[in-house]
C-alpha cells in the first residue's frame, strides 16, 4: 500500500482515459478532480490486490448518466432544486456503507476512464484506499460488463445519489441488466447525472472476481505518453505498450444520437496515407472497427482514438470532423476473452457474433 504523487495519478487517469475507449467519462473533468484532491491536501493511496484482508468490505462507487443534456421537461422539474455540494458518489458511498451497517476498507474503481478519478475522489474523501484493479479493465456501457457478474457476484444492495440530496437504496433486482435501467432512470430524472455504490463484497470474494493491476497497466499507458511528448507520444504508446497501430488519419465525419440513456453513433476517419476509410461505431464506448467494409476489430478488444498531436484520448461526442487522429487498439483482459466473459460482453451484445472476435484477433 502506498501514496501516490499527483503525477503518477494523472498519468493513471490519461491511461484509463486511453483505455475507456471513446467513454467511460470525460479526461478534463477527471484531471480536475484529482487535482482539487492534492490541492486540499489529500492523496491517493493504492492498495494492491494481494493486500485486502479477506474480511474487508470493497465497494465500487462511480456515476452513471449520458453526456447528452437533460429534457427540457427534466430540467422545468429540476428547476428551483438546491444542489448539494460534493460529489454525489461519495454520497452514494456513504447510504450504502450506512445501510449496511458496516464501514467500507477499500474502494474499487467500477471501470477505467473519467469515471476513474470519481473513484479516486471518493477514496481520497472517506480516507480509504484505492484497489490496483477494477471489474472491467477498459471503459463499458452497461452496468452488467463486469466480471463480478461474469462470476455470479449479486450487485445488490447499492445506492443511488443525486446532486439534490435524494438517494435510493435498491435491495434487490432481477439480474444487472434491470439494475442498469433502475439506475439510469434515476439518472435521467436527476439531470443525466447520479451517484451510484454497488457490488458491495467481503475482500476474499473480492480477489477472486477482479482484474488486477489494471491501474498499474493505465499508469504506464499514461506515462509514455507524457514522456513521448516531446517527439510522438502516439508512437511512444505503441512502442512502449501493448498498442496497435491501426490508421493516422483525418475524421471525416462524425454523428451521434442519443439511444434511452446510451448515445451511439458513427466516426469515419481518411488514412493519410492510403486514403482508406476507417469506420468506428460506437455505443458509449467504440465497439468495433471496419477498414471499409472489412471488421478488423470488434469488442471486447479495446478501441481508441487519440489525438495525433498530444497523444490524448478523445471522447466520442467530442469528435470533430477535419480533427487529426490515431486509432488504436489494445488487447482486452483475458476474461473477456474467454466464453462466459464474451457471454457478457462480446460482439452478440451488438447484434453479430461472438466468433467474429476471434477472426478478428488472429488478423
Amino acid at each position: 500500500m502506498r501514496d501516490i504523487s499527483l503525477q503518477e495519478a494523472e498519468d493513471i487517469l490519461y491511461g484509463a482515459c486511453i483505455l475507456g475507449a471513446g467513454g467511460g467519462g470525460s479526461l478534463e473533468e477527471g484531471l480536475q478532480l484529482v487535482r482539487n484532491i492534492y490541492e486540499r491536501g489529500q492523496s491517493i493511496r493504492l492498495v494492491s490486490v494481494d493486500e485486502i484482508e479477506d474480511d474487508w468490505l470493497v465497494v465500487s462507487p462511480y456515476y452513471v448518466g449520458s453526456v447528452a443534456p437533460p429534457s427540457e421537461e427534466i430540467v422545468e422539474k429540476l428547476k428551483g432544486l438546491k444542489e448539494v455540494p460534493g460529489n454525489p458518489s461519495v454520497f452514494a458511498t456513504k447510504a450504502l456503507q450506512d445501510h449496511l451497517g458496516k464501514n467500507v476498507n477499500a474502494i474499487c474503481a467500477t471501470e477505467l476512464g473519467g469515471n476513474t478519478a470519481w473513484a479516486m475522489d471518493v477514496a481520497a474523501a472517506m480516507q480509504l484506499p484505492l484497489v490496483d484493479g477494477d471489474p472491467a479493465g477498459r471503459a463499458v456501457p452497461d452496468l452488467a460488463h463486469t466480471t463480478f457478474n461474469v462470476h455470479g457476484a449479486s450487485i445488490t444492495p447499492f445506492a443511488l445519489a443525486s446532486r439534490y440530496g435524494d438517494h435510493v437504496i435498491v435491495e434487490a433486482v432481477v439480474n444487472h441488466d434491470r439494475a442498469d435501467q433502475i439506475a439510469r432512470s434515476f439518472a435521467m430524472i436527476s439531470g443525466n447525472f447520479s451517484g451510484i455504490c454497488d457490488h458491495p463484497l467481503d475482500g476474499k470474494r473480492f480477489k477472486e472476481y477482479i482484474i488486477p493491476n489494471t491501474l498499474s497497466r493505465a499508469g504506464s499507458i499514461g506515462h509514455a505518453r507524457r514522456t513521448g511528448l516531446a517527439y510522438d507520444p502516439v508512437a511512444a504508446i505503441v512502442r512502449k505498450t501493448d498498442a496497435r497501430l491501426l490508421t493516422m488519419g483525418a475524421i471525416v465525419e462524425s454523428e451521434w444520437q442519443d439511444a434511452n440513456g446510451f448515445i451511439e453513433g458513427i466516426i469515419v476517419v481518411e488514412d493519410n496515407d492510403t486514403k482508406d476509410t476507417w469506420n468506428i461505431w460506437f455505443r458509449n464506448e467504440n465497439m468495433f472497427v471496419k477498414n471499409g467494409n472489412e471488421l478488423i476489430s470488434v469488442i471486447p478488444t479495446i478501441i481508441s482514438i487519440l489525438n495525433r498531436e498530444t497523444g490524448e484520448p478523445i471522447l466520442n461526442p467530442q469528435c470533430r470532423k477535419g480533427m487529426e487522429v490515431a486509432v488504436v487498439t489494445f488487447p482486452s483482459p483475458d476474461i473477456w476473452t474467454t466464453k462466459e466473459g464474451l457471454e457478457v460482453f462480446g460482439p452478440k451484445y451488438i447484434g453479430m457474433e461472438n466468433k467474429d472476435f476471434e477472426s478478428t484477433v488472429k488478423k
